[in-house]
């Protein structure tokens, strides 16, 4: 099988391009798209490289989209179009034959040779690009191999663009230094970072280009050698050049699935990465709970074999890792961490599609081998996801479950009106031999039946503690608890980690829950019979949805305004979108007779629009 490609897609303000490049201002008419193309194809892949820069021909550049390549060639693969084994850079124009086998471009200058593995020369190319050819917005793509986070297992690639003829790739790390150099240290973030290449969809990818971009696409998957359809892409900007990155990213997962025709192993996805640092989070947490949950380590197990994975087997799809925990895992706090997790997955996702044989691709794909023996420990300093989250200490108890700590929760008084503060107490105790350094406990989860809920007020205090054998520390939050009309009880769950002040490896105790609160309603104490207090909020919920019905479409109206204005109205298209989304929630429940859950959601729909409109304002 062949293995494919690696895209960025950059936007940068013109004025932001003009100081980075440190040149005055040039004299060419400013575009509203520039497509920087960084073409390696000094490789197996050079004869796609060619077809695909006469797909990028058979459209040509215009006043309004420049299309500028970087074409790096080997002298083993190809020998049309010349021949040449050099590098050269193009102002790509349109081919009077259509698309065609021949290279029409004349090349603006040839380099000679140029190791596209080079950062310095990715960081040269797009600061040359953005100097001659200004635009509103750039979009950057990196062409060549991919391979995730890791090497492939018998070749010597890392992340994307191999040159052979200097024997040097583009790694992760040199990627995100270059990002780092464009953006100011992310001051001023790109737009869109997509790789046409393989398994580059992975949450791993996404945390280290969340400082510097808005949106990334890439396939969880193996990319065909034809990787992108440029074609159907440039034709997209040629006829709507005033297209938001947003819309970019979408027409690019898009064209991507029906080229291939949604038949086989091809995934795409377009994420925004604003929202993956709730992402992560929440993906934390449950990763340090499973850390503790090694008592149903067998549920954990039929997750893991049952969730969707790649061909390279040890990246799963982890929104339906997250849905299968959900059904096998029989602990509440890890149903609710998971939720959590499925609910930010689906934000951050605005576009993704999928072949027959990746029915449950999601759009992020991470890194969960099977076995110890599947296990490369390089992923702990490679990836700072690893870094930054429990993932890979999960990763260890989930192969050799062993607790060093054990722990206790109780939360007092067991029994409260709503409103009233409850206590929650977590009592931590050393079971090892050597010191613990660092003990801390686990954000809490809190579990719920009837309508109770609760909202932290303060803790943990003490936030850690050294604890030497047999030592014990006890932890305290508050929470304010609240119920409906029916009440209800809660039960807190968590666990605790630390640092073998030895070994230097972290160490954890099980998941525990506490006993549970049982949280009465005022109504549940009163010896008349309460008002049914849904009906009462009926009529104030009716007029609430009328009145955001018509805001909601003055909005639009205002919306349509600023685009024929020429506005970029992408930062605010999400705020509507979440109008849209609650108004919808409440009309339902409104149909059905929830009327407190149909003015609860009108008032985030209020909420939403009024920041719309203020978003608009700010255009």
């Amino acid at each position: 099988m062949n293995t494919r490609k690696c895209t960025i897609t950059v936007v940068v303000p013109l004025l932001v391009a003009l100081i980075l490049s440190g040149v005055p201002t040039p004299l060419q008419a400013t575009a509203n798209w520039t497509v920087m193309v960084y073409l390696d194809g000094d490789n197996d892949l050079e004869g796609a490289a060619i077809d695909d820069f006469n797909e990028m021909e058979a459209i040509g550049s215009s006043s309004a989209v420049n299309i500028v390549v970087q074409f790096d060639r080997s002298g083993s693969y190809d020998d049309s179009n010349g021949n040449w084994q050099t590098t050269k850079r193009f102002l790509v124009t349109k081919d009077p034959n259509g698309y065609d086998s021949t290279i029409f471009t004349t090349e603006l200058s040839d380099l000679g040779e140029v190791n596209m593995g080079d950062r310095s020369k990715l960081e040269e190319f797009v600061s040359w690009a953005i100097s001659n050819y200004p635009a509103n917005y750039y979009l950057l793509v990196l062409w060549d191999h991919g391979s995730g986070w890791k090497k492939f297992p018998s070749e010597v690639i890392k992340s994307v663009c191999v040159d052979e003829t200097d024997t040097d790739e583009l790694t992760l790390t040199e990627i995100k230094l270059a990002l780092n150099t464009v953006t100011c240290s992310g001051d001023c973030p790109l737009d869109i970072v997509g790789f046409d290449a393989c398994f580059m969809g992975m949450l791993e990818i996404d945390y280290e280009l969340l400082p510097y971009a808005h949106y990334r696409v890439g396939s969880e998957e193996f990319e065909p050698q034809d990787g992108w359809d440029y074609y159907k892409i440039l034709s997209f900007l040629k006829t709507s050049p005033f297209a938001t990155p947003a819309m970019v990213a979408k027409e690019i997962v898009g064209s991507y699935m029906s080229f291939y025709g949604n038949l086989g192993l091809e995934t795409q996805s377009a994420v925004h990465l604003n929202p993956t640092g709730t992402v992560v989070n929440a993906f934390d947490i449950l990763s340090l709970h499973l850390a503790g949950a090694m008592s149903n380590r067998s549920q954990i197990e039929q997750a893991r074999n049952n969730v969707e994975f790649f061909s390279d087997l040890t990246y799963i799809d982890l929104y339906h890792f997250a849905a299968l925990l959900r059904t096998y895992v029989g602990i509440n706090a890890i149903k609710k961490d998971a939720l959590i997790l499925m609910n930010a997955i689906r934000e951050a996702v605005i576009a993704e599609g999928h072949g027959f044989m990746n029915r449950n691709a999601n759009g992020i794909s991470v890194y969960f081998p099977m076995n110890s023996a599947g296990y490369s420990s390089n992923y702990e300093t490679d990836t700072k996801l690893a870094q930054d989250t429990f993932w890979d200490e999960f990763l260890q108890q989930y192969y050799s479950a062993t607790y060093s700590l054990s722990a206790s929760l109780e939360a007092v008084p067991d029994t409260v009106t709503t409103g009233e503060v409850v206590t929650v107490s977590m009592e931590v105790t050393n079971d090892a031999n050597n010191t613990v350094t660092s003990v801390a406990p686990s954000p809490l989860t809190w579990t719920s039946s009837g309508s109770a809920f609760a909202i932290l007020s303060s803790g943990p205090v003490p936030s850690t503690a050294d604890l030497v054998a047999d030592q014990s520390a006890t932890f305290v939050w508050t929470y304010q608890v609240f119920s409906g009309p029916i009440g209800g009880a809660l039960v807190f769950s968590g666990n605790a980690y630390g640092t073998d002040a030895v070994s230097s490896e972290t160490v954890f105790s099980p998941l525990v829950n506490s006993n549970p609160v049982h949280v009465i309603s005022p109504s549940q104490l009163s010896e008349e019979p309460a008002p049914d207090p849904n009906e009462q909020m009926q009529p104030v919920a009716n007029t609430r949805i009328r009145n955001a019905e018509n805001a909601l479409e003055i909005l639009r109206q205002q919306f349509l305004a600023k685009l024929n204005e020429g506005k970029d109205v992408e930062p605010c298209e999400a705020l509507l979108a979440k109008v849209e989304e609650y108004l919808a929630i409440a009309q339902d429940n409104y149909e059905k007779g929830n009327y407190i859950a149909a003015n609860y959601w009108t008032l985030q729909a209020t909420g939403a629009l009024e920041a719309a409109e203020k978003c608009l304002e700010d255009l």
